[in-house]
């Protein structure tokens, strides 16, 4: 099994707390809102700053293609500080699943690109020319396409002729996702950069990696949860007391923090093994997505419910934690199918 490190180094604390500071500042319930609105799904001005100031595309680029080259800890690090604030930005597309196909591919010009801060990326898996769902395809500069009957990667500019990009309205808000279709297949043949088993298996590691950034996301945004509730329950009064001295609801704030304490160590256990190349890594990978997703799912419904009526409002930020939950439950794979997923690999056969 992977090498496990219980304690951070002084390096990976200085990067957590530098990005929490940034994410503090620039991810508050106003900005939020405001980039909700625009069309790209983010503000630009935050973005620039996220990746040409901090050097946060370049997390994962090799340092003799411009980047930072870190570790997928480094990386969790980063995304769970963006997660407690729900920061909307295109990083997690081009920053974890784009520089991931590139770097097995060798696409060394395109990655010293998104290290600069010009280029945003995003992957998807097509079935039959078509991509439903696709994370961040309207933001961005690069399409790296997979077609699965073939099966090829393709890398087209995405506003090629011969490919269309359908946004498409979801239920969070904090995210943008669209539909992409291939209507010329020429396209796909002109810019394929790579076939069969290598082809399969840049993409397979690309989402195995991004499933840990994901669920370090909702780690973090759990994490807000837990710590939002109990400052206000400390504050409301009912009855003559704090409704945070109940036995109750204290039993569900704790219940809340064991969630999190498991998704915690579920994020940075598959991080620790995907960054040593352990074999072990895609089902660990896939349980660290189930698990904090579920842990967010289940905080955010706790901080609404504990919340009383004020949780229900449009003006509180809880429906956007809730949302997130949701919405990262079906990301990279639905947890239902990572379970079964998980299951074969441990040898437990279908679930069910």
């Amino acid at each position: 099994m992977p090498t496990v490190q219980f304690e951070f180094t002084e390096e990976q604390k200085m990067i957590a707390s530098m990005i929490g500071e940034f994410a503090r500042a620039e991810g508050t319930s106003e900005k939020v809102r405001q980039a909700m609105e625009t069309e790209a799904g983010y503000l630009p001005t935050v973005w620039q700053s996220m990746a040409s100031e901090l050097g946060l595309c370049g997390l994962l680029v090799p340092e003799s293609a411009g980047g930072q080259g870190l570790s997928m800890v480094e990386a969790a690090l980063v995304f769970e500080q963006l997660g407690k604030m729900l920061l909307p930005s295109p990083l997690l597309a081009t920053a974890v699943l784009g520089v991931s196909v590139l770097k097995a591919l060798d696409q060394r010009t395109y990655l010293e690109r998104i290290a600069g801060g010009e280029l945003t990326t995003a992957v998807a898996c097509l079935r039959g020319g078509k991509a439903v769902f696709v994370l961040d395809a309207g933001a961005a500069v690069l399409l790296i396409l997979m077609d699965e009957a073939a099966p090829t990667i393709s890398i087209v500019e995405a506003d090629r002729k011969g490919v269309a990009i359908e946004p498409v309205a979801t239920l969070d808000q904090t995210r943008r996702l669209a539909h992409v279709t291939v209507t010329d297949a020429g396209v796909l043949r002109e810019c394929q950069a790579e076939s069969g088993d290598k082809a399969v298996v840049a993409i397979e590691k690309a989402f195995n990696v991004a499933r840990i950034a994901l669920a370090a996301e909702a780690a973090g945004a759990s994490q807000t949860c837990l710590d939002r509730t109990v400052e206000y329950t400390g504050e409301r009064v009912q009855f003559g007391r704090q409704i945070g001295s109940y036995q109750a609801v204290k039993h569900q704030m704790a219940d809340m923090m064991i969630a999190i304490e498991a998704a915690i160590s579920a994020v940075y256990f598959a991080a620790c093994a995907i960054s040593e190349g352990h074999g072990d890594s895609p089902q660990l990978a896939a349980m660290a997505k189930v698990q904090a997703s579920e842990a967010l799912t289940f905080c955010a419904g706790r901080m609404i419910q504990l919340h009383g009526g004020i949780g229900f409002t449009w003006e509180h930020d809880a429906h956007l934690y809730f949302k997130r939950a949701r919405s990262t439950m079906t990301l990279f794979g639905l947890n239902a199918d990572l379970d079964e997923y998980i299951a074969s690999r441990v040898g437990l056969g279908a679930c069910g």
